[in-house]
């Protein structure tokens, strides 16, 4: 990210890195994504049309940021657009229901504008507390660019990203020097949550996914199976102090020890695997 970008550009190119960020998160896939500004002479109005006729009617949502010049921070998204994002997290979480799209997109928008109310708080120096609603029109002007986001297996219809207002930059050391820097602003606290928490990801984090404990495998000539009977011991490729796995979806996401809790088999988390080894661990 460009140090000296514009604050409207700084805008767009943050929530573009933020939203890769939580589309990684919620469907275990970053795809590349690309911000470009709109080219001299080019009109929102116009832009928006034929990306709509295109590519579904433009569903818009505005962000209001409490900054020096009161900036709103718009985004735009054709239906096939948001429809296509939807259904990437929902099939990450093992969803078939595409009745569940428009909220899961109005979440991956909120779980992204929230992350970037809180960058902008860290850049600007102060509590960034902002509120965002759909918008039945398109803003008539303003910086606006294009985000498309690209995956192995196909490219999302374009997004389309639009600053209005007068955004400012942050105070420099020579404005603070003045005395104009604020001075009743607070930093901002990345823990601070800065967009009330959706139904949407509540729905997905009660969504059942199969758990089962692996003690071990191994491969048998097909005449040894059949000579298999009650009372037959079977070794496993598994020492016995070694962790077992925990297996979520078919993924190995952690290993432990067995215990036993009340009578019943348990297991006591001891590891955690990273994104890379779950990739490593997958058939």
């Amino acid at each position: 990210m460009s140090g000296d970008a514009s604050p409207a550009r700084w805008f767009a190119e943050e929530w573009t890195e933020l939203l890769g960020s939580v589309l990684e998160a919620l469907a275990g896939e970053r795809p590349k994504l690309e911000c470009t500004r709109a080219a001299a002479g080019a009109k929102l109005l116009v832009s928006s049309e034929e990306i709509g006729e295109k590519h579904g009617a433009i569903s818009w949502w505005q962000h209001r940021f409490p900054l020096p010049g009161e900036p709103s921070f718009w985004i735009g998204a054709p239906r096939n657009a948001w429809a296509q994002l939807a259904a990437r997290v929902l099939g990450a979480a093992g969803v078939e229901d595409d009745s569940q799209a428009r909220e899961t997109y109005l979440e991956i928008l909120q779980q992204s504008l929230g992350e970037l109310s809180r960058s902008a708080g860290r850049r600007w120096e102060r509590q960034v507390d902002c509120s965002g609603s759909e918008s039945a029109t398109a803003p008539e002007a303003g910086e606006f660019y294009t985000v498309t986001a690209t995956y192995p297996d196909g490219i999302i219809p374009p997004l389309l990203v639009t600053v209005t207002g007068s955004p400012q930059d942050p105070p420099t050391e020579a404005d603070s020097a003045a005395g104009t820097r604020p001075t009743a602003a607070a930093a901002a606290d990345p823990a601070s949550p800065a967009s009330p928490p959706s139904r949407t990801f509540n729905l997905l984090m009660a969504v059942e996914l199969p758990v089962s404990v692996s003690f071990g495998h191994v491969k048998l000539p097909l005449k040894d199976v059949l000579k298999l009977t009650a009372g037959s011991i079977i070794e496993l490729n598994r020492h016995v102090d070694e962790l077992v796995e925990v297996i979520v979806n078919n993924c190995v996401v952690a290993r432990g020890e067995v215990v036993v809790v009340e009578g019943n088999y348990g297991v006591r988390i001891h590891e955690i695997m990273t994104r890379q080894e779950r990739l490593e661990a997958l058939p």
